[in-house]
């Protein structure tokens, strides 16, 4: 058996085992947006989720503890960037990221995806509710499209017609539902695109696909119970954010994944001008925050 395939096994058994247990993070999450154009409002509750911590064992390794706590790879990979990815200490605890800005949209309505942070964001402002999803993107030359979408069809243990540029990889123009299909077991179709599950569990949080948008199986069948035909979808590109909590200022820096940032620290300083904030703001905290990009929300209040 390839590694590949050996790890994908792992990585499948292990998710359902752990995601069986105590363990949250998709939500969901009350929030609150601001209700002023710029400055502080101390209502506003726009940072999600609680950082845990995780008692590592022998064995334990960064693609199987991300899934247990529905993170992408990346995003615990990036948060500890000192640590050997399959060669972690045991017995020590691992501090886990389970806390997120979310996206600065106006009435954010349906699903907010965030391309730049490898994150799917449900939102439910009748309830005052969000729930999160890790994700997987479009790699550089097939990127994931900014844009707005509807869900125009969903369905269950779906076939996958593929593309023209991928028949010969593949062998075939069709692919049957069954455990090899790269869709997964749910789809939430987009025009072009989709929004689904995969086999290969272990490239979400990663730049995997040819645009679409993959979850771990058991965040697609949840989403997909959750998304009725209709739902609005749009795709944004925002690595950087700025979120409020009890009257405090945070920032959320991610690597620009795409290469469509210029200079973050400009970019990121125009968000903060734009939104008045530069006189509240600690900004050896807010440079600090800019260079590591651990793409988790960082206090920077003064």
């Amino acid at each position: 058996m390839s590694l590949l395939k050996l790890l994908t096994l792992l990585t499948v058994l292990l998710g359902t085992l752990w995601t069986a247990g105590p363990v949250w993070s998709a939500g969901p999450f009350p929030y609150r947006l601001p209700q002023t154009s710029g400055g502080v409002d101390p209502q506003a509750w726009t940072v999600i989720g609680e950082h845990q911590t995780h008692p590592l064992v022998r064995f334990d390794n960064m693609y199987f503890i991300a899934r247990r706590y529905d993170l992408g790879f990346w995003e615990l990979a990036r948060y500890h960037r000192e640590l050997d990815h399959w060669y972690l200490p045991h017995d020590q605890n691992l501090e886990i990221p389970s806390r997120w800005i979310i996206p600065q949209v106006n009435a954010p309505q349906g699903i907010i995806i965030n391309a730049a942070e490898l994150r799917l964001y449900r939102f439910f402002p009748d309830q005052g509710q969000v729930r999160t999803y890790p994700i997987g993107i479009g790699v550089m030359d097939f990127k994931t499209p900014f844009q707005k979408f509807r869900v125009t069809s969903k369905s269950k243990n779906p076939g996958w017609r593929i593309p023209v540029s991928l028949r010969k990889k593949y062998g075939m123009s069709y692919m049957p539902p069954g455990d090899e299909n790269p869709v997964g077991s749910h789809w939430l179709g987009l025009s072009h695109y989709g929004i689904h599950g995969t086999c290969y569990p272990h490239g979400v949080g990663r730049l995997v696909s040819h645009g679409c948008i993959r979850c771990y199986p058991e965040d697609i069948a949840e989403l997909f119970k959750l998304t009725p035909v209709g739902t609005p979808v749009q795709i944004i590109y925002q690595p950087v954010k700025i979120g409020f909590r009890q009257g405090r200022i945070f920032v959320e820096v991610h690597e620009d994944v795409y290469h469509k940032i210029p200079d973050m620290l400009l970019h990121a300083r125009e968000l903060i001008n734009r939104q008045q904030l530069a006189h509240l703001i600690n900004w050896p905290r807010f440079l600090r925050a800019i260079e590591e990009e651990t793409g988790a929300p960082v206090d920077i209040s003064r």
